[in-house]
């Protein structure tokens, strides 16, 4: 077994920033230790003048305790001593003292240590012992500090055991130096258990420090993300809003123009503008759809329905743009009847189907389904481009587009299957794919099949006629009325237009009664249609039948029409999509809400 060795009498200082929180632990400590050793010095210098008459030993004691109180408050006179600046210098007067103190008790040793007293050897030697012992407690952090107080305790009582030149005494002179040897080296170990707990309590605290820095960056990260989010749906509710205003009032325009005379060329020119009108329309349209998604004002009316109908609708509604990019279309007839909302399900599949179309180049698409036990699989096949693995998880991302680098807006927003993953999660049910590049893809959505006939209509909703219908319209941009105005004038429906409540109520008061209200959601001077709506109705004491027209699509204004319990449309309304919510909306209960469905 290889001993330890002997370090050096007075090994060097740690670092300031170690030796800093090394003296702090001596610190707590060194009041006592100065009590301590004053009163043993008391004790023996008593003990030793009135027994053996050494009446020096008294005076020895005095000087111990005027040591101890020197450097018990002397220390508390340096200033910055627990600082990395002045920790060296404390410690350097701190082992200087002890050295003093340590010599003081090697000098009792050397001048009573009388080997013909075995009560005084065994007294000095005890006192010498549990001295060193609590100085190897108190002082060992600091390897240099306790060193400085052994030798000098300890050497002498060595010297005085080797001036007897007695054999007798030779395991004492063997033993005391071992005994030196061993609180050293007990010293130099403690020393190194508590630098190395010192130096991982500074790891805890910079691993803490840096803790707390990535939670604030990763809390101001997140509360940037929040704003982007935040930022993002306002810009979306803005740049709606305002694109839909010119192209409401576009479609409006459009309608008036195509009842007037043209020749072929203008007539051409009407339908390429109607076209772009639409795609428009059907970007927003998208967007509005998203913005509901995220509102959650979506809220699935689950019943009975038969399937095939929405397949038919939806046939005659793309097979012609199939054949027009030279893709076949086929529907596989069923007579399923599911249980779900079957207005979701058909904007689900509209959703599918547009992207299958977009995405095929040559072959075609399939709709159909598959019977299961007790649901039923509705599938929608195609022979596209395919979709990698890697990207099935990232498709249904909102704006996240495949083989659409440059961003082409003629491929859509890319917030198809985003709205078709948000569905399906607004109804607990969920889209899966298998896709294979290169070959085509299938998407699936997984609905419970029902077990009792869907309810019959009482009577389909056809279009009614509005001749003499006085309708109010309230909105304060000047070209929307002027095109509202033309289109209910060709529907042979009186009508007044306001650019805001206080002007529609003048009318009302005027003798101007409404049949019905088409009010724009947001006024100048921060009002609403609402506001105007429930004054109009308060003037007249009654309800009148009221379709709020908006542009908005952020979160908070959608929860809040829908909330408002009347008819809501958005911006860009094509002709016969209001006159089918009037029709629906004078046949039906007034005030009927929009509950949540999207348009």
């Amino acid at each position: 077994m290889r001993l330890p060795s002997l370090p050096p009498l007075f090994p060097r200082y740690d670092e300031p920033r170690l030796l800093t929180a090394q003296m702090e632990l001596i610190d707590q400590s060194f009041g006592m230790a100065m009590l301590g050793c004053s009163l043993a010095a008391l004790i023996l210098g008593a003990g030793l003048a009135m027994t053996d008459g050494h009446p020096g030993a008294l005076p020895w004691a005095v000087v111990m305790v005027i040591m101890c109180a020197i450097a018990h408050f002397g220390r508390l006179a340096l200033p910055g001593r627990l600082t990395e600046a002045g920790s060296g210098r404390y410690a350097r007067a701190m082992t200087a003292m002890l050295v003093l103190i340590g010599s003081l008790w090697g000098l009792v040793a050397w001048l009573y240590l009388d080997i013909r007293s075995p009560a005084v050897v065994i007294c000095v030697l005890s006192l010498i012992a549990g001295m060193s012992a609590a100085a190897l407690a108190v002082f060992s952090a600091c390897l240099p500090v306790a060193v400085g107080f052994f030798v000098p305790a300890i050497v002498p009582v060595w010297a005085a055991f080797l001036n007897t030149r007695d054999v007798a005494y030779l395991p004492m002179f063997l033993g005391t130096p071992l005994y030196l040897f061993v609180l050293i080296v007990f010293a130099r170990n403690y020393a190194r258990v508590a630098s190395h707990a010192i130096a991982l309590r500074f790891e805890n605290v910079e691993l803490i420090s840096q803790l707390r820095d990535q939670t604030a960056r990763a809390g101001q990260a997140q509360r940037e993300a929040e704003e982007a989010n935040r930022a993002k749906s306002v810009f979306l509710a803005s740049a709606s809003h305002d694109l839909r205003q010119p192209l409401h009032a576009l479609g409006l325009f459009l309608v008036s123009l195509g009842r007037t005379p043209l020749d072929t060329r203008q007539r051409q020119l009407l339908d390429h503008i109607e076209a772009s009108s639409g795609a428009a329309r059907e970007m927003l349209n998208t967007l509005l759809d998203f913005s509901k998604l995220e509102a959650g004002v979506v809220t699935p009316r689950p019943r009975p329905f038969r399937l095939q109908p929405i397949l038919h609708k939806l046939e005659n509604e793309f097979a012609p743009q199939a054949d027009a990019r030279g893709l076949i279309y086929r529907t596989r007839d069923t007579t399923a009847t599911l249980f779900g909302d079957a207005t979701l399900v058909e904007l689900i599949l509209r959703n599918l189907i547009a992207n299958a179309i977009r995405y095929t180049r040559t072959g075609g698409l399939l709709v159909g389904c598959r019977m299961r036990r007790f649901h039923v699989s509705v599938e929608v096949w195609d022979t596209g481009i395919g979709i990698p693995a890697t990207q099935h998880g990232e498709i249904f991302r909102e704006f996240h587009q495949l083989g659409n680098p440059e961003r082409d807006q003629r491929k859509g927003l890319g917030l198809g299957l985003a709205i078709v993953e948000g569905l399906a999660r607004t109804m607990q049910t969920r889209v899966t794919l298998d896709s294979t590049p290169g070959r085509g893809s299938v998407f699936r959505l997984r609905l419970p099949l029902a077990w009792t006939a869907p309810e019959e209509t009482a009577h389909p909703d056809t279009a009614m006629r509005l001749d003499g219908l006085h309708v109010l319209v309230i909105d304060d941009d000047a070209a929307i009325r002027e095109a509202m105005a033309g289109l209910l004038s060709v529907w042979n429906c009186p009508n007044r237009s306001a650019e805001s409540g206080e002007e529609a109520l003048a009318i009302v008061a005027d003798g101007f009664t409404p049949d019905l209200i088409l009010a724009d959601y947001r006024l100048r001077g921060h009002r609403t249609g609402h506001e105007a709506m429930a004054a109009i109705r308060e003037r007249l004491g009654r309800q009148i039948p009221t379709i709020i027209i908006t542009g908005d699509t952020a979160a908070d204004r959608l929860r809040n029409v829908h909330a408002g319990g009347t008819a809501l449309l958005h911006k860009p309304v094509v002709p016969g999509e209001l006159h089918a919510a009037i029709t629906v909306l004078l046949r039906h209960a007034p005030a009927t809400a929009d509950a949540g469905q999207l348009s």
